[in-house]
């Protein structure tokens, strides 16, 4: 039987499952008519099963390391689920539907996926399709690789597939310099992460103290300092140009190291096992656009302005107000990903925090704010730093992996990603897929997922949380839809 170590980058997500918090990746592609299943599996055998080995593969202690060993076993109907949508197959009954489906832990003894193919579906016009709900564990590979992996299912769409993401590694990039101290400390990944994440606050600090005109900025953010310390790194770095790698680096660090437990700004709760999900499809990408032309501000601006406006307004809804930000993990590719996938798959991407401004309502500082912080996100070392860390939860004993991480985790309300899809309609086994979106996993206290997904035109949310903490995702779906319309109105 072959065995394959499973590469740390993975093996961090494997050990990371909890069942309040699984760590499964949720996709979802419909249809407006039923797709003919026996193709559909011939395909999932040809373009997924024989071209990707771990997909025939299971993961196994062996000893004292973890390795992918051929499921002796596998059989493809184990991994694709036929099932037939009660009536009235609405969008309330699939979201019933993928809401228990999302809540249910993979099996260990065989691989680390599985497809459901629904049948009696009908969308909100009451027209018959069908849909395909995918699941895939995140130790096989990070969430826009799994994308691609989807989309490599359907048929060959030359020219609709989405343009090459991820950061740059070239000379003067973020990432290059970071990883040239990377290079030189090799083999010391962890003490390298955490001198790094443990010293760069104080050494802003260290700054202000020579540099007087600074001394006004400080005092005046000194008022919010037990309860954000991590303002005066913001106050002090906020002066210097977007594009400082340097300072920029230390306020990521500064946050990473200081920021309060921020998972409970919905509800002062955690998690527990169920889930519950919503999403919402057909958000006009032109319309997008315009907006961001109006104010400028890109379509990603936008976007996360629209979920800013959604929860502040939710958590209004709730009485849940005075918090000033919500911040999220935002996953940042470390490689460069085209339509071509590696045969291994894997994980090739680190988190970055991203405080998302609340409570402003005005769009000429609402979305300017919201470039200044990605801005200076993308500007930093942070997601090598934090690359850094999951390799080190990726080596140490299970106890102190655990601590780890939820000590990264509990520092944000959950995960919102944006991910790029097909710029034309794309077919499976020749039906034509009438939408796609995804929901992403969250981790420790975390109890919120925002997955943004872009195709043909549309964008698309899937909106996941927790059911206890957040029992009504809907209601911050049409929030965030409320929003993008009163933008739209006022450009």
């Amino acid at each position: 039987m072959k065995t394959v170590p499973i590469a740390p980058a993975d093996l961090t997500w494997l050990n990371m499952d909890r069942p309040e918090n699984l760590m499964v990746v949720n996709g979802l592609m419909w249809f407006s008519e039923e797709p003919d299943w026996d193709a559909v599996r011939s395909v999932v055998r040809e373009r997924l099963v024989d071209r990707y080995p771990v997909l025939h593969r299971r993961p196994l202690l062996e000893g004292r390391r973890w390795v992918w060993v051929d499921d002796p076993d596998f059989d493809l109907d184990r991994h694709l689920r036929r099932v037939t949508l009660p009536a009235p197959g609405d969008r309330a009954v699939l979201t019933d539907h993928i809401s228990a489906r999302a809540s249910e832990p993979m099996d260990r003894s065989h691989p680390l996926w599985e497809m459901d193919l629904i049948s009696g579906y009908r969308d909100d016009e009451g027209q018959q399709g069908a849909a395909v709900v995918a699941r895939f564990h995140h130790a096989l590979a990070d969430g826009i690789r799994i994308v691609q992996l989807v989309l490599g299912l359907c048929d060959d769409a030359s020219g609709v597939t989405p343009p090459v993401v991820g950061r740059s590694s070239g000379p003067g990039s973020p990432v290059a310099a970071i990883l040239g101290a990377g290079r030189r400390l090799a083999g010391e990944v962890i003490s390298f992460t955490g001198e790094v994440v443990t010293s760069a606050p104080s050494a802003v600090v260290r700054m202000a103290t020579g540099a007087g005109e600074l001394g006004h900025e400080v005092i005046r953010e000194g008022v919010g300092l037990v309860a954000r310390p991590t303002r005066i790194t913001d106050a002090i770095t906020g002066l210097a140009d977007e594009d400082n790698l340097a300072l920029n680096t230390a306020r990521s660090a500064a946050r990473l190291t200081l920021w309060g437990h921020d998972s409970r700004v919905i509800a002062d709760r955690p998690p527990g096992v169920a889930k519950r999900i919503s999403w919402i499809e057909g958000l006009d990408l032109d319309q997008i656009k315009a907006i961001g032309r109006a104010h400028g501000a890109t379509v990603n601006d936008v976007l996360l302005g629209a979920a800013s406006l959604g929860m502040t307004r939710y958590l209004a809804e709730k009485g849940r107000t005075g918090f000033g930000e919500a911040s999220f993990l935002v996953p940042v590719s470390l490689k460069p990903v085209d339509a071509s996938l590696p045969a291994e798959l894997g994980n090739h991407f680190a988190m970055v925090m991203f405080p998302m401004p609340l409570d402003l309502t005005d769009l000429d500082r609402l979305l300017p704010e919201v470039h200044s912080r990605m801005t200076r996100i993308k500007n930093s070392a942070e997601a090598m730093l934090i690359f850094g860390a999951q390799r080190a939860v990726a080596a140490t004993p299970s106890p102190l992996s655990e601590r780890i991480t939820a000590f990264v985790a509990d520092k944000t309300v959950g995960v919102l990603t944006n991910v790029p899809g097909p710029t034309a309609p794309i077919a499976l086994a020749g039906t034509q897929v009438a939408g796609v979106l995804g929901w992403v996993p969250t981790a420790s206290d975390q109890s919120l997922g925002l997955c943004i997904l872009s195709y043909a035109g549309e964008v698309n949310i899937g909106v996941s949380a927790d059911a206890g903490i957040m029992p009504d995702p809907e209601r911050l779906a049409a929030l965030i839809v409320v929003a993008v319309a009163e933008m739209a109105s006022a450009t």
